[in-house]
């Protein structure tokens, strides 16, 4: 399951009319670690054969079904950070938790 909150459903909303296809979905993915190794993360793509689609509000998101499996489930989320944090960047920007945490 693949839940949004009203943050951050406002900012894919923001992001997918940037890119100015109609058939793009916002893909969760897995993204190459940092510091704190890999972690999920959100690009514009289309969907494949091997995801799962979901509709929020007009919003199409996919997920690879096996990354989904091993989640089991996963909440997008939008924080808004303070000015002047991160060396001048405000520190906003989306959260993704996941029921069973990305760790490989």
């Amino acid at each position: 399951m693949v839940q949004v909150t009203e943050e951050a459903l406002t900012k894919l909303e923001e992001l997918l009319s940037s890119q100015g296809s109609e058939h793009s979905a916002i893909r969760v993915a897995v993204m190459g670690g940092g510091s704190k190794g890999p972690g999920l993360g959100l690009i514009v793509d289309e969907a494949g054969p091997e995801d799962v689609g979901y509709d929020v509000e007009g919003v199409a998101l996919v997920i690879d079904r096996g990354l989904l499996e091993y989640c089991r489930s996963v909440t997008i989320d939008f924080t808004i950070g303070e000015e002047g944090k991160c060396g001048g960047a405000s520190g906003s920007g989306f959260l993704i938790e996941t029921e069973n945490p990305v760790n490989f």
